[in-house]
This record gives C-alpha cells, sequence and structure tokens, in this order.
C-alpha cells in the first residue's frame, strides 16, 4: 500500500510539474493568462517574473519528490545532493 501512495505522490508532482509547459503552446487566453489585461500582458518585466516563477515552480516539482527517497538517498548521495541544491535554488528563485 505504502508503495502505491508513494507511485501516486510522484506521478502527480510530475504532472503538476510539467503543467506549466502548457503556457509555451497555447494561446494566451488561457488559464490565469486570461484573466489579465493587454497591458499587463505586453508589460516585459511582468511577463520575466510570470515566466520565471512557472518554469521555476515546476522544476521544483519534478525534483523535489526526490528528496523523500531515502532509496536515492541511499543508492546514489551525490544525485540526491545535486537534486536538492536544484530544488532549493529553484524554490528560491521562483
Amino acid at each position: 500500500m505504502k508503495k502505491v501512495i508513494w507511485v501516486k505522490v510522484i506521478v502527480l508532482a510530475c504532472i503538476v510539474g510539467i503543467y506549466p509547459g502548457i503556457y509555451f503552446f497555447l494561446d494566451r487566453n488561457f488559464g490565469l493568462l486570461s484573466s489579465k489585461t493587454a497591458a499587463l500582458l505586453a508589460d516585459k518585466a511582468w511577463n520575466m517574473a510570470f515566466y520565471t516563477h512557472i518554469i521555476l515552480g515546476g522544476v521544483a516539482l519534478l525534483t523535489g519528490w526526490s528528496q523523500f527517497s531515502p532509496l536515492l538517498r541511499k543508492r546514489n548521495l551525490r544525485l540526491h545532493r545535486q537534486l536538492g541544491t536544484m530544488y532549493v535554488v529553484c524554490t528560491c528563485l521562483s
């Protein structure tokens, strides 16, 4: 049962982590952007902040779940630390 829950957590974290990619392929009248004014959508600073936030937040979700895996830490401590560093940097910048 514990393994099934763990797999669900990984799958859901990856789905939510990949979701921001949809903003690069669909029209800007989608999701959160559909409620924004044309002036705001034209603002370069706002766009840079928005896309930085969704990209780094997605990367944080894609890497964050791995920090709860004792098996990964036990088998590959270097990878665990690299992913942890990436997670912390992404969350701080996001």
